[in-house]
Order: structure tokens, then sequence, then C-alpha cells
């Protein structure tokens, strides 16, 4: 059934009321107190949820089911925005109301509706958080816990800051809505267009373009996207087909897509909203996480830049002429104000005191008032309202999702399941610490699988972090590696939901395609890894080590990726690329001394590779030279 044209006009007021609204709390505070601001902002983007999205069913009764569910939730979210004050008294959920209890189980109920119609494996998750909180008294052994009433559970889960209205509904409300909205602001003024013409000038005359054209644009509008599914579907559109008429096959052109959006979420300022919710659950300052991220960024787009060059390099493709600083220059001239924004976001977030959410709300009227400098860049009054209401959208699905971690998240805190959880983890690594990372990979893969990277993250923190933690890790190391892995769950097979939107561009068989970015992602894989060991990578340390490390780093992760293409000068050998992967693989994640005796076999390799380049070379010039032209008599 289509819904009533009166809806699309209420979701699209709603969406405007509601930006309108968090503008006024950032720059003034929250209306009344912080559960009524969150009751405010989770009513109204639930509503958006509901009313813009697939609805519930067939027929008339799917509008009938959607709209049960918003009076539903008005009940209870209007009781908590009215009568906050009784909430906030009800302590421990021992004098809650009948009217309160009816609230929260409203509101319970409302959240994993709207989770379900997101998310089967995060529903069936939150379903199990609730069955254990009820019920984990009977289970025998280390899992049990003291038990908990209905009444308690209810305030816990939808009243308390442990619960729906804890962390992720917090970081939801400032950073992340801010930064979705920034980033429709951005793709609606041409940004994503600007780019791939600024890095087509500077990497279009290079062998295998496009290819690079997707892993430079895809890095730079990443970082602001906060979805690597939205970084596919807006370079790859573009990026795909370009890289298919080059002559790439379908499914590596949407592998190299693929692995170069993934990465686009490690490159900071933004980290695609993931280092504000870093910074919110760890209390680590977001301007150490940006720094923290440099590195490990550049090295996976080094990996990146080198494997799509021996891609383009098997094909035998060929570097054209290269571009003049002339159309450079006239790039940036047309559109110097999509720069402007991100190097003012860039200012505000490192440089000023302004909290981060007042930096996006900054940079968001920016962006629209620097297009309408031109004439030709202008936005209409009605473009600028669809920027808003697209940006509420888009923030909806993820808030519904959002607040179902907090219903998982009081699982673990208020019955002790997540210390019990790093308990186990450590006692099944036993004394290895490699065997509880790579145990703690699997874990944030399978968790992440079909699900936005803040999300992914924010609930693999909530199960694995601690772990990492408690045998000695550092918080923000455990954090940075927990955060890469849950971005790269989006690509790893058998879910792999962005391969398969990447495929679905590239129209290549998405199991090649998933499982080619896979292969593709294994020198980041060693980075994240490295950096759990060496601080250096993520810039701790005496400057002259970080250096050290850095070049190390780049020669490392580059000859991994030399090493998986079995490429480099020409096709290399089966030994030498055993030889180079492996000492590749222990100058990254060694200390010097080790990576010095690798880079000693690194560099042999290549000699070797080099001189029996050069014969070939020889031999092959020397052939044509004792080739007599066609049509020569011979007397």
């Amino acid at each position: 059934m289509k819904r009533p044209d009166f809806v699309e006009k209420v979701v699209s007021l709603l969406g405007f009321l509601l930006c309108a609204y968090l503008f006024y709390a950032t720059i003034w505070g929250p209306y009344k107190t912080t559960i009524v601001h969150h009751a405010i902002f989770l009513g109204v983007m639930l509503i958006i949820f509901l009313w813009s999205t697939r609805p519930f069913g067939i027929g008339n009764l799917a509008f009938v089911i959607d709209t049960s569910l918003i009076v539903i939730l008005v009940i209870g979210l209007g009781y908590v925005v009215i009568f906050w004050r009784y909430i906030l008294a009800a302590i421990g959920g021992t004098y809650l109301s009948i009217f309160q209890l009816i609230s929260g189980v409203a509101i319970i109920l409302v959240v994993l509706e709207t989770v379900r119609r997101v998310s089967i494996p995060l529903f069936l998750i939150a379903l199990s958080a609730i069955a254990y909180t009820l019920f984990g008294n009977l289970l025998p052994g280390a899992l049990s816990h003291a038990g908990m009433g209905f009444k308690r559970f209810v305030y816990l889960t939808a009243f308390s800051h442990e619960g729906i209205f804890g962390l992720g509904l917090a970081v939801a409300s400032t950073y992340l809505f801010m930064f979705i909205l920034f980033s429709t602001a951005l793709q609606e003024t041409g940004t994503s267009e600007f780019f791939l013409k600024l890095t087509n000038s500077l990497v279009g005359g290079t062998r295998g373009a496009p290819a690079k054209c997707a892993v430079v644009a895809s890095g730079l509008m990443g970082t602001v996207s906060g979805s690597s599914i939205a970084n596919v579907v807006t370079t790859g559109s573009f990026t795909i087909p370009l890289m298919k008429r080059m002559g790439f096959r379908p499914h590596v052109a949407g592998a190299i897509e693929v692995l170069s959006s993934e990465g686009g979420q490690l490159m900071p300022p933004i980290m695609g909203a993931g280092a504000f919710i870093m910074a919110e659950l760890t209390g680590i300052p977001y301007w150490s996480i940006a720094v923290a991220a440099i590195i490990p960024a550049l090295l996976y787009y080094v990996s990146a830049y080198v494997t799509v060059d021996m891609e383009a390099a098997k094909l035998g493709m060929k570097g054209a002429k290269g571009t003049s600083t002339g159309k450079i220059s006239r790039i940036i001239g047309e559109g110097w104000q999509h720069l402007v924004a991100i190097l003012l976001l860039l200012y505000l977030l490192l440089i000023t005191r302004l909290t981060v959410t007042f930096c996006g709300l900054i940079t968001v009227l920016a962006t629209i008032v620097l297009n309408q400098v031109r004439q030709k860049t202008r936005l209409g009054p009605l473009r600028v309202l669809a920027i808003f209401d697209k940006g509420a959208r888009g923030a909806a699905e993820m808030t519904a999702l959002i607040a179902s971690i907090g219903i998982v998240q009081q699982a673990f805190t208020v019955t002790g399941l997540g210390h019990t959880i790093s308990e186990l983890l450590v006692m099944a690594a036993g004394e290895s610490s490699i065997l509880l990372l790579i145990m703690s990979m699997v874990i944030v893969l399978i968790l992440g699988m079909g699900l936005p990277t803040p999300i992914a993250y924010l609930i693999s923190a909530i199960f694995v972090a601690p772990a990492l933690i408690s045998v000695g890790f550092p918080q923000m190391a455990a954090h940075m590696f927990i955060f890469f892995f849950a971005i790269k769950s989006g690509s790893t097979p058998p879910v792999a939901i962005v391969s398969v939107v990447a495929a679905g561009i590239a129209q290549s068989n998405w199991w090649k395609t998933a499982w080619l970015s896979f292969r593709y992602s294994l020198p980041g894989f060693c980075v994240a890894y490295a950096f759990v060991f060496h601080q250096e990578y993520l810039m701790r340390g005496r400057w002259f080590d970080i250096v050290l490390n850095l070049l190390f780093g780049i020669i490392g992760t580059a000859g991994i990726a030399y090493a998986l293409q079995r490429h480099m000068l020409t096709r290399l050998l089966l030994w030498e690329s055993l030889v180079l992967g492996v000492a590749s693989f222990a100058i990254v994640v060694t200390s010097i001394l080790p990576s010095l005796v690798a880079l000693f076999f690194v560099l042999m390799v290549f000699l070797l590779h080099w001189i029996r380049f050069q014969r070939q070379k020889e031999s092959v010039s020397n052939h044509f030279e004792h080739v007599k032209p066609i049509g020569t008599e011979i007397h």
C-alpha cells in the first residue's frame, strides 16, 4: 500500500524541525534535561524511520500497523518528556507506577520492532540480551548471575543511562546526527563530483587511472560519509564502469572500490564518525584519536595504491601524459568551496576549543553559505530544505540500530556479563596475546556483519575491548584494533554487504568480489596487528622511532601488496613472492633489529628481481633485432 501523500510532508517537516531543535540544543543546551532531550530525539527519529522506510506487511494493514507503533511510541516517550521528574525519582524501578511500566515496555517494544526491520542479527542479539537479563540466573556455571525482576529490568532498559538512553543515543543525538547532516550537505552540493575531478587530474595520467581515482576519491569522501556502502554507491557508480571500460574485470573493479571505500572511514579527521564514538566511549580526547589514525590510514592507502597499480601492470596498461598544473588549479578554482568547508572543519576540530558537535554545526551552515557565494553553485530554498530532510532520514535508520544497542549494553553492564566474557576470552587464549587478538578479530568480524561501521564498532567494543585491555594492551590500541575490523566486517565473507553492493554496480559475482577485496585488505590487517604491539604506529613515542616505524611500515605494506599480487617489475616467481611477503610482514610487525634483517631480504629479492627483469628486456630486445622486417628480400 502506498502511504497517504500527507505522510511524506509530515516526515519532511519533522526532519526540518528536529534539525532546528538540535541546532538550538547545540548552542544553548538540551531542553529541560538530558533524558528529555534524548526522548525527543529518539521519538522523532523513530517516527521518521517508521513512516519513511518500507511499510510493515502489505495492504491497508501496513500503514495502520506503522501508525499504531508511532502512537505507542508517542505515549511512551511523551510520558518521559512530560513527567521526567517522576522517572528520575523512581530509582531502581521499585517504585515504578503501572503507567510508567507500560510506557517503558512500549519504548522497548517499538525499539525492538524498528531494529528488526533493519538488522535481524542485531535484533536477535537484543532479544538474547533481554532473555539473559531476566533469566540468566537459571544458567549454570560462570554465565549465571543474581537475577533481575521485571520492573527493575524495564527501568534500567527504558529509562536509565545504562539502557536505551545510554551512551549510544548520546552519541547519535550529538556527533553522529550532525556529521550525517554534514555528509549529506557535502553530497548535495557536489563534493563527491569535485573530488572525482580533482583526483582524476592528479592521477589521471598514470596506468590504471580509474582505479587510482577510486582509491584517492573514496579516501577523501569516505572520511565524511560515515558509511562504506554510501561511499561505494557515491564514487563507485562513476569509477567502477570506468575501470571496466579500461579493461579491469568486473569483480576486480568491484573489489578495488570496496577496498578504497572502506579505508575512508580510517581517514582523519572524521573517520566516518568512529572517532567521536571512540572518544565518548573511552574518554580519550578526539584529537588524540584522529592523530593516532594518521599512520594506519596512510599505510592502508599505500597498500591499496600498490595493489591497483599492479593490477593495471598485469593488464599491460600504460600511463598517459601527466596532467598539467593549470587543469588542477582550474578544478580547484571551480570548487574551492568544498575544500574550504573541510579545511574549516579540520581547523575547528584540531585548533579551537569548541565542542565537536558545535564544530559540526558550524561546518554544516558554512557548507550551505559557501555554495551561495557563486551563482553557479547557489542553492534554492527547496534544495536547502532537502539537505535537512535527507540528513534526518539518513540518521533515522542509524538511530534505530543504536537504540537497540542500549538494550545489549545494559545486559552486559548490570549482569556483569561483559566482565565474564572478558575472563572467558582471556582463559581461552591462555598465555598467547596473538591468539587473543585473532579471537577478538573473528568476533568483531562476525558481530559487524551487515551493520554500519559505527554500530559494528560500538557493539564490538562492548564485547571485546575489556578483554584486550585486561591483558595489557593500551586502551587506544585496543579500540583502534576493534574499529579497524569493524570497518572490514562489511566486506568479509560470508555476509560482505559492502561487496554485494559493489558487485551489483560492477555486475560481477559478489562472492568473487568479496574474497578478492578480502585479499586486497590483508596488508591492512597486518598494520592493525602492528599498531597493537608498537605504539609508534599510533604516533606515540619519540619522533625518531615514529618516523622510522613509518618508513618501515611503508616498505612493509607495499612489499606485502607486491607479494600478494605476485607482480613487481614483472611477474614474481613463487619463491620471490614468499620471501618478499614474509620479510615485509616482519618489517611491519617486529622491532627495529629484526626489521633491519627483514629489510635486507626485501632488498635482496628486489635486486634479484630487477636483474631478472633486465635480462628479460635484453632478451626481448635481441629477439626483435634479429627479426627481419616483412617484405625484406634476402640475397
